[in-house]
């Protein structure tokens, strides 16, 4: 009888270790954020396709509708069904109040793109993919100063959202600290007129036009801006690595510099020839996909490095892999190098890269990296 026992236990225990590790998936499938979202979604399932076992994972979709109820829900929702760990939302304003509900509930959130500081500031559980919008909007504000010799802005920020609240004010505080000046002009989610922000503009000094928010709105204000006789170089941020921006805007678009998370054509040595590889498996996977972009490795980089901290702690226990992520360095990820040891849950160093769209009259569009700067530099 009590070799029967043994026996039952042994069974029981195998079952247990041969069943997947379930991984939530809290993303913008659709609504305003639905292409980035749509891209980051493609990196986490060709990331997991790489792996020999992949069947020791298994996905649990949200679509968050690109709104705060929408990704609450979904938290609860991973919450309800146990899993380890929970991957996106890709954006700030939809990551925090997520982060909220599984940071008490004790699960992992990785964010894949969220870049507000206060994001990973909420708990233990919580970490991101991206770097932070201190130092995007301060590399931003530097590059306007010193290389485009810019010594006036105007800057455009959606004011009811953290992120592009939150990066305009690190870029105007950068671009003044080095002697500039700044105009800042509200708009919020879904406007589609930006006459009376154009108005309130026209005719003020200004070298250089900073945009922090996102391509749903910006597909609009861009050409409205160009309509209005405004030609200064316009500067983005990561929200317009996003094909509704040349898309939907246009040869306005033509010359757009932004900055985004940095590919296989800024990064160097072993993690180029990583990223290379990735995007070549993630075209055969993607046929049809037009946007390989930083949020399509930030999506894939989440999966691995959740993957190997699952693999490492040999459980699928939340505070096993959390512990596990907490110590991880240099994991050799498809996006960089991947360190959360001494970190408060971003990555020790990521590379941002400066990009420029090509809109030729054709209307076929190109997002052509000119070179990336690593937060640790």
């Amino acid at each position: 009888m009590k070799k029967i026992v043994v026996l039952l236990a042994v069974l029981m225990l195998g079952a247990a270790m041969a069943q997947a590790t379930r991984i939530g998936v809290n993303l913008e499938l659709s609504g305003r954020f639905a292409v980035i979202g749509t891209s980051t979604l493609q990196g986490i399932e060709a990331a997991l396709a790489q792996m020999p076992d992949a069947a020791s994972f298994e996905l649990s979709i949200c679509d968050n509708a690109t709104t705060v109820e929408g990704s609450v829900a979904c938290a609860n929702r991973f919450v309800d069904e146990g899993v380890t760990a929970v991957l996106g939302p890709i954006s700030t304003s939809m990551a925090i109040p997520a982060a909220e509900v599984l940071q008490a509930a004790g699960i992992i959130k990785l964010s894949t793109s969220s870049t507000n500081p206060a994001t990973t500031q909420i708990g233990d559980y919580v970490f991101r993919m991206a770097y932070t919008d201190d130092f995007q909007g301060r590399v931003a504000a530097r590059y306007a100063y010193g290389d485009l010799s810019a010594r006036s802005a105007i800057v455009f920020r959606q004011q009811d959202d953290d992120y592009s609240f939150g990066l305009a004010g690190f870029f105007a505080e950068e671009f003044e600290n080095l002697g500039g000046s700044t105009i800042v002009v509200d708009y919020v989610a879904n406007t589609v007129d930006f006459g009376a922000q154009i108005n309130d503009v026209l005719g003020e000094p200004a070298d250089v036009i900073y945009f922090s928010g996102f391509c749903a709105e910006g597909a609009t204000l861009v050409p409205a801006l160009r309509a209005a006789g405004f030609g200064q170089q316009i500067l983005g941020a990561d929200a317009s690595d996003d094909s509704q921006c040349p898309v939907g805007g246009g040869a306005a678009f033509d010359g757009y510099l932004f900055t985004g998370f940095g590919g296989p054509e800024v990064l160097s040595g072993e993690a180029a020839e990583r990223a290379t590889a990735f995007a070549s498996f993630f075209r055969v996977q993607n046929p049809g996909a037009t946007d390989f972009n930083g949020f399509t490795l930030a999506g894939a980089d989440s999966m691995n490095v959740i993957a190997e901290a699952v693999r490492r702690a040999g459980s699928s226990a939340a505070a096993a892999v959390r512990d596990v992520l907490q110590a991880i360095e240099g994991y050799p990820g498809v996006s960089g190098e991947i360190t959360y040891a001494g970190t408060d849950g971003t990555p020790a160093d990521r590379t941002i890269a400066f990009f420029q769209y090509r809109v030729p009259a054709s209307g076929e569009w190109s997002a052509t990296a000119l070179f990336g700067i690593g937060t640790g530099e």
